[in-house]
């Protein structure tokens, strides 16, 4: 029987690290990773200061029929074709990844349960609690590093990121059946899933 884990947390958490670790300890042959940040929509049609006004940790930036589909599909036994998404044009890849259904699904993201339906094909969900500061350290050097933003443009999207957390994220932690602390290492944390994903096997 195929399980669903989700994996949620504010921006710089941990989540991805977290997931990452995660699937390399289950193995890719007994588990498979969704992050909902592929799902983001194409904004291909509007100019590129209109990309910048949009606010990417907000429910409406994802397509999130089109997650809710695919995690009922790999839970059904069925292959998907993830999308891949550029963070640096704020468009969708022409490139999809084939994912097949595997024994544990392992969803990841801040708005991973933002609507009810999302949180009801969860069979587990994991937050990541992590102090504010060290999330913003972390936020700052990935979009610095990874999606080529400056300074000012990483200030108004985590500002953003932080309003809409509050508002949509955070909901994941009063319904999360297990806590971590994100300002652990990842080896601490991943040995707490992973007993917890075994005493839930061993019921």
């Amino acid at each position: 029987m195929r399980r669903v884990i989700a994996i949620a947390g504010g921006s710089g958490s941990g989540k991805s690290t977290l997931a990452a670790a995660l699937l390399e300890s289950i193995g890719s042959d007994s588990a498979a990773l969704l992050p909902i940040d592929a799902f983001y929509h194409d904004l291909s049609h509007l100019a590129p200061e209109e990309r910048e006004a949009v606010n990417f940790d907000h429910p409406d930036a994802l397509d999130l029929d089109l997650f809710a589909a695919h995690i009922e599909a790999l839970r059904s036994g069925r292959v998907v074709e993830c999308p891949t998404y550029d963070f640096t044009t704020h468009c969708r890849r022409s490139e999809t990844v084939n994912i097949a259904p595997k024994e544990t699904i392992l969803l990841e993201g801040i708005l991973v349960v933002c609507r009810a339906d999302l949180r009801a094909l969860a069979d587990g969900l994991i937050f990541v609690a992590t102090d504010v500061a060290l999330r913003h350290s972390r936020r700052v050097y990935r979009d610095q590093h990874e999606r080529g933003r400056d300074l000012a443009s990483i200030e108004r999207f985590w500002a953003r990121a932080e309003d809409t957390f509050t508002e949509w994220g955070a909901l994941a932690e009063e319904t999360a059946d297990l806590l971590v602390d994100g300002g652990e290492d990842v080896e601490a944390m991943t040995r707490l899933v992973l007993d917890y994903l075994n005493q839930q096997s061993d019921r």
